[in-house]
């Protein structure tokens, strides 16, 4: 997949104009019809991109720029408003509200598609998301790491979710198995996090199969449980039957474990921190 797109928009036949192209496109879509659906969708699939009706019939466009935008998970998503051409206070608030971009309507779907691209292509030569999970990464997880050390007696937890042993699952059956399994860890943790009314946990992706939450401290051990729990399951669909039977895969004439989750998380209390690279030794293990 290109990148996760959400379409939040209740005119049948927009939806359907534009949910065709992003799949034609080649992108992961998923849709909303109402802005509560459309919030609490983002707030679990954490897509590169919003596209958003600015007449929705619960809520209005720019109300949901603002909440998405104060919401942790999401202040960072691209945000594209799709308006009335001929009103341009409209696209002016829209953007001055938050939003990144502005489709008139009625729209050329190809040219949507196009921004949508390039918008999802910006972000990540710009080291903000990573373009295999879509997750925030690089500055965007520094950032937050910076943001912690400013709180050394805080409720938080920094969490460190760590895929091993992925080098055999790769050799065996390719590169996109290996993207299949961290794309599945993305999304579970992403719903994970998404199961209360707690939206200001931050979820981005350290690089090396690594992947850094950052929730409330009270948090952290049902958190862990529950997604070893459905790692479990991810894992089971990226092997055969014939390597589930044996327990192991067969490699360079080894017998290799299958992909395992190494989970790390520190507190206030584990500190003091003085500096990012002393968080990052903390939750290295």
């Amino acid at each position: 997949m290109e990148g996760r797109v959400l379409l939040i928009e209740d005119h049948e036949g927009n939806r359907l104009l534009l949910s065709q192209q992003f799949v034609k496109e080649g992108f992961e879509v998923a849709e909303a019809t109402t802005a509560a659906e459309g919030i609490k969708t983002a707030i679990r699939l954490m897509p590169q991109v919003i596209v958003l009706s600015m007449s929705l019939p619960d809520m209005s466009g720019m109300e949901v720029v603002r909440r998405l935008r104060a919401i942790n998970r999401t202040k960072h998503t691209f945000l594209m408003l799709i308006g009335d051409k001929n009103d341009r206070q409209q696209r002016l608030d829209g953007l001055d509200i938050g939003a990144n971009d502005f489709i008139d309507s009625p729209f050329d779907p190809e040219l949507v598609a196009l921004r949508v691209r390039n918008a999802i292509h910006r972000k990540n030569l710009d080291n903000l998301t990573d373009p295999i999970t879509g997750l925030p990464a690089g500055r965007q997880v520094h950032d937050e790491l910076l943001n912690l050390l400013q709180s050394p007696t805080g409720d938080w937890a920094l969490m460190r979710f760590r895929i091993l042993k992925l080098e055999p699952l790769r050799e065996v059956y390719g590169l996109s198995a290996g993207e299949k399994l961290v794309n599945s860890v993305a999304r579970l943790l992403a719903e994970a996090l998404a199961h209360d009314e707690i939206h200001n946990d931050f979820l981005g992706y350290g690089g090396h199969d690594d992947f850094i939450i950052i929730t409330h401290k009270d948090r952290a051990a049902t958190l862990e449980a529950e997604v070893r729990a459905r790692f479990a399951d991810a894992v089971n669909t990226c092997y055969s039957d014939a390597d589930r039977e044996r327990g192991y895969l067969e490699w360079d004439g080894q017998h290799c474990p299958f992909a395992t989750l190494r989970v790390r998380c520190v507190t206030p209390a584990d500190g003091p921190f003085y500096d990012i690279r002393s968080l990052s030794e903390a939750i290295a293990g």
